[in-house]
Order: C-alpha cells, then structure tokens, then sequence
C-alpha cells in the first residue's frame, strides 16, 4: 500500500505543473494579443505588421508585399545579404523605398508600376555599390523597402520604424525615396520625417507646393505659399509639366480651343495643383468655356457607371478641339471609353501629364483612340521613343543609355519586350536611389573617407549637388539641386509624347528641359 504522503505530494506535483502549464497559456495567448499583428504577416522578426488588414512595415526583401514583386524581392534580399556579409571594412548605409506596397482594389497606384518601380530603384543599388556611376562605391548601400499600406493608412507605425532606423548607428538609414502618391496624407509623412532631419527624395510628387520653398531644403514657405520642407524630386513638378504642353500648344498651325476637365476629390494634391497649373499658363486657350468637373475614383470609392456620361457630352456641346484633362490616369480610361459613345463629330486632342504612360500596353484604350480620332499628348518623365533612339541623340538624356542597359541586364527575361519600362516608374525611382547615392557618397570629403555617414549629414548636402564633379548623371537627365530650384530636378527632360504614336521612331526634338 502506498504511502499517503507519497500521494499527496505526487498531487501537489500535479497542481504544480498543470499552474505552470496554465501559466504559460496564458503568457503565449497574452503575447498572442500583443504581438499578434507580427504574426499575421511574415512573423515578429520580419519588419512588418498587420494593420487595418494590410501588411505594413520595412523589410529588407525578405517579405514579398504582393506576388508581382516576387523577382524583385529576392534580388533586393541577395543584395542586401551581400553587403551585410562584407568583412573589408567599409561602412554601410540603409536607403528606404518608402511607398503604396499593397492594394486593395482602387488606389492611386497598381502593382505592375509599383513593380517597376522596386526593379528600378534596385537597379540603381547595384549601380552604386558595384560602379562608380553615383561616385566612389563607398559607403555600401542596402535598399530597404518600407510599405504604408494601399492608401497609406499604415504611414504612423511605418515612419516610427524609419526614424528609429536613421539612428542606428552601425547601419542607419541616411534617406528615403519614393514617396510617390501627391496627397494630403505624403505631406504628413513628410513632415515628420523632416522633423527628424531624415531626407527624401521623392520619385513622383508631382504636386506643386510638395517640396521645399526658395530658401533651401529647411524652407517651408509661407502660410499663403506653403511648401514642404526636407523633399526635392526627380519627376518634373506638374507646373513643369505645363510648361512643357504650353510649348507643344505654341507649335501647332491653328490656336487650340480648350476645355478643362477636372477631378474635384480631395484632398488629392496631383488633380488640385494640375488644375491651377492649367489655369495660370493655358488660360488663353480656355476662355469661355466652363470647366467640366467630376469625382474622381483613384484616391477614393469605386467608380459608378457613367462617370463620365454627362463631362463628355458637355465637352461635344462646345467648340472645343482640345481637353485639358487635370485628373489621374485611371479616370482618363474611363473617360476615354465615355468618348466611345459620344457625338462629337470632330477630331479631338487630349492633353495630360503622367510620370510615364502604360496606355501603350492597354489594347482597348488604344483603339478609341484611333476609331475616334483622338490624339493623346501627355507631357512626361520619360519617352518610350528613347529605348530604341541612336547613341548620343541630343533629344535623349546622356544617362538614359547606362540606365537601360543595366535594368535590361537585371530585367530582360522577365521583361523582353520592356512593357513595364514605358510606364516610367523604374526611371524615376531608379534617378530617386541615384540621387542619394550620389549625396551619401558627397560625405566622403577629406578625412572622412571609411566613417559612416548621418542622415544629418546627407540632408546638408542635397542642395550642393550642383557642380560639374557633383551633378548626378541619372537616367533622365544630368540633375544639379540648388536652393533657388525649390525641389526640381533642374535638367531633366520633360518630353512630349503623342499617342498613337507616328511612323517616326524617335523622340521629338527639343524637348522641355527643366531649367534652361
């Protein structure tokens, strides 16, 4: 018979390890709580978390935001890997591509740009770590890729993730790039990284008013002018891009008769500054005809049929040959099919502004164009005519040709045909990673030569990249920032394209060059 206090003490074990047991259930359901938008999306060690649905956070490629960025993404990790690895000293810095990873249906942007937007800016890492195209390939760069979620509701967390990156002192983060979406919620993001002295240099803020002021980068504007301290870009501004069509307008044989069709959705900076562009410089073309307004779709519900109904028959009322369509480029397929069924008996032209242009790749869009005899013009950051131009045409940027022939080297057989380089993303997030690049590499000044550069001290100098050793050859035009440029990318190209697109093959001569 066995001893009662044998017994007893093997019940007191029991309870022991079964309190233990609960104790731990509740500490791993307690972290579950606390931790469980961690393990949603990639785990607690990926960099990124579930918030409002969409996995949000920075990673380092590791974690793919959406399957089309399944190549890219693996080549940004091996990369990264590689510099991670180096043994031979030399310093390393972290450069974040920070934009719109997820999508959720309507939204400014979609994931084939988006995709051709990482493989560029992936494009200019390897060109900076491994050539000395941006300048000498020190500090080594890892590209890290920071997404706010498909409407950028996920941009608190995301910033507090950068700004905790910027002061890691082994391998801290020394700019952003990217920030490719004009809208309200961009100048938030922008603020508080400014606030931190983290620079950015944006790829497409086209938006007047979203970059810095006269005085300098620090410069803000002022409270009837503002602008936004801590950005310059390499996309020309849409004030810019105006100028560009006002030129094309001053060319044709017969004045133009012109109707302005305007998204009112706010608070969407692109459509609002496009607008007031299209007002200061092409007001002559457009007098006496009434603006033809409309709500546009891209930043905000799904569209209802015949958006456009009522906006094109009104533009067939008037006299007009020409629209100036101050919208984003998903409404202006809408539009476009409008135009399909309407009874204007007249050829008409269109006129918009687009960072690059993916209507060459949409079959449909492209036959109203030609069964309604309309003319597409849109002034751009990048012609496609430019891929298949002679060596050394004074209409194509110099740079234009490294950049091509290092994203085909990366990208061909997955792009043969190179339907995504004409969407103009790649250009301009590749010329965004140059841009830093170049500024990281400005740090290495006498003395300072194997130290790891601040992000202080990159800020300090992207308004002296303005001298013949410091200009920045990238893919669209040889760049040079000054303080009196309030954010441009003084000599970037500012083509015009016409769509269909004309038996000729190369670009159009003299083309808008920023500054001259």
């Amino acid at each position: 018979m066995a001893d009662p206090a044998d017994v007893g003490g093997g019940n007191r074990k029991r309870i022991l390890l079964l309190a233990g047991a609960a104790a731990l259930v509740l500490v791993v359901v307690a972290t579950a709580l606390v931790m469980g938008d961690r393990f949603t999306c990639g785990g607690p060690a990926s960099g990124v978390r579930e918030f409002q649905g969409a996995c949000v956070g920075v990673t380092d490629g590791s974690f793919v935001f959406d399957d089309e960025f399944g190549v890219v993404s693996e080549r940004i990790k091996e990369e990264n890997d590689r510099v991670a690895a180096l043994d031979d000293g030399r310093p390393v810095v972290r450069v974040a591509f920070l934009g719109t990873l997820s999508f959720d249906g309507v939204g400014p942007m979609d994931p084939v740009r988006m995709r051709g937007a990482l493989e560029g800016a992936y494009t200019a890492q390897i060109r900076a770590n491994d050539t000395r195209a941006f300048g000498d390939p020190t500090p080594q760069i890892q590209l890290v890729l920071a997404n706010m979620g498909g409407r950028q509701e996920g941009r608190g967390p995301v910033v507090e993730d950068l700004v905790a990156m910027a002061r890691d002192e082994e391998r801290p983060l020394v700019a952003v790039t990217g920030l490719g979406v004009s809208i309200e919620s961009t100048r938030e993001v922008a603020e508080e990284l400014h606030r931190h002295e983290v620079p950015m240099i944006s790829s497409a803020l086209t938006a007047d008013g979203l970059a810095h002021g006269p005085g300098g980068i620090d410069d803000a504007g002022t409270e009837d002018d503002p602008a936004l301290a801590g950005v310059i870009r390499v996309a020309p501004s849409n004030n810019e891009y105006v100028e560009a069509l006002k030129a094309y307008l001053e060319g044709l044989d017969d004045p133009a008769r012109a109707v302005v069709v305007h998204d009112q959705t706010q608070p969407d900076l692109f459509v609002s500054t496009l607008k007031t562009a299209f007002d200061e410089h092409l007001d002559t073309y457009t007098e006496g005809r009434a603006v033809q307004t409309y709500a546009g779709t891209t930043v905000g519900d799904t569209p209802p049929s015949g958006l456009f109904s009522d906006v094109s028959g009104n533009v067939c009322a008037t006299d007009a040959d020409t629209v100036l369509f101050a919208g984003r480029a998903p409404d202006l397929d809408a539009f476009l099919d409008s135009l399909r069924y309407s009874v204007c008996d007249r050829p008409l032209r269109i006129l918009f502004v687009s960072t690059g242009m993916s209507m060459l790749n949409q079959e449909e869009e492209m036959s109203i164009l030609e069964e309604q005899d309309i003319t597409l013009v849109y002034a751009t950051g990048q012609d496609p005519r430019w891929n298949d131009a002679p060596a050394g045409s004074p209409d194509v940027p110099e740079g234009y040709a490294d950049f091509l022939e290092a994203y085909r080297g990366h990208f061909d057989e997955h792009d043969p045909d190179l339907a995504r380089l004409r969407n103009g993303y790649a250009l301009v997030n590749h010329d965004a990673v140059a841009v830093a690049a170049a500024a990281i590499r400005m740090t290495n000044e006498q003395g300072s030569e194997g130290e790891t550069p601040t992000a202080e001290a990159v800020h300090a100098r992207l308004m002296l990249l303005n001298t013949l050793n410091n200009q920045v050859k990238a893919g669209g035009g040889t760049l040079t920032y000054s303080p009196e440029g309030a954010g441009e990318a003084t000599g970037r190209y500012v083509p015009i394209v016409e769509l269909p697109l004309s038996d000729a093959t190369g670009p159009e001569p003299d083309p808008h060059v920023i500054g001259d």
